[in-house]
């Protein structure tokens, strides 16, 4: 243990009296264009986003056929797809688990950390809004 502590400061002594030798800057010319080089990218307006398939085996939760959650779901890139447990053709539990754990962790990402609980919100509005709340 203490000669791992070593290495490691030993390590970061000899790092800090390394001499950083500073790279010269190139200069560039002059130019009459008015574009910015640092400018970003333009997205491009006629490409498709990719929507996600999240299965589920009931339709508990999901609101099928309510366009403001369908639409919001697509917002964040996914929508639920409702499938057979078991026939020919359907996928296992194991199958169903990986893809919506994958997919699970991509939307963080894609749709923010914390898109189950903005989820959860929208499911809430959409239903009042689209008169599907009762009680």
């Amino acid at each position: 243990m203490r000669i791992g502590w070593f290495c490691m400061i030993f390590l970061m002594v000899a790092m800090a009296h390394h001499p950083a030798r500073a790279q010269d800057r190139p200069e560039f010319e002059e130019t009459t264009s008015t574009t910015d080089r640092h400018a970003p990218r333009a997205k491009d307006p006629t490409r498709e986003r990719t929507i996600w398939k999240l299965y589920r085996y009931s339709t508990q939760g999901i609101l099928p056929g309510n366009a403001c959650f369908e639409e919001t779901t697509r917002k964040m890139g996914f929508e639920y797809v409702v499938i057979p447990e078991e026939g020919p053709g359907s996928l296992t539990h194991w199958e169903v688990f990986k893809n919506n754990l994958g997919i699970g962790f991509l939307l963080c990402f894609r749709a923010g950390p914390w898109y189950p609980i903005v989820l959860a919100v929208k499911r809430k509005e959409c239903r009042i809004k689209m008169g599907d709340y009762v009680g």
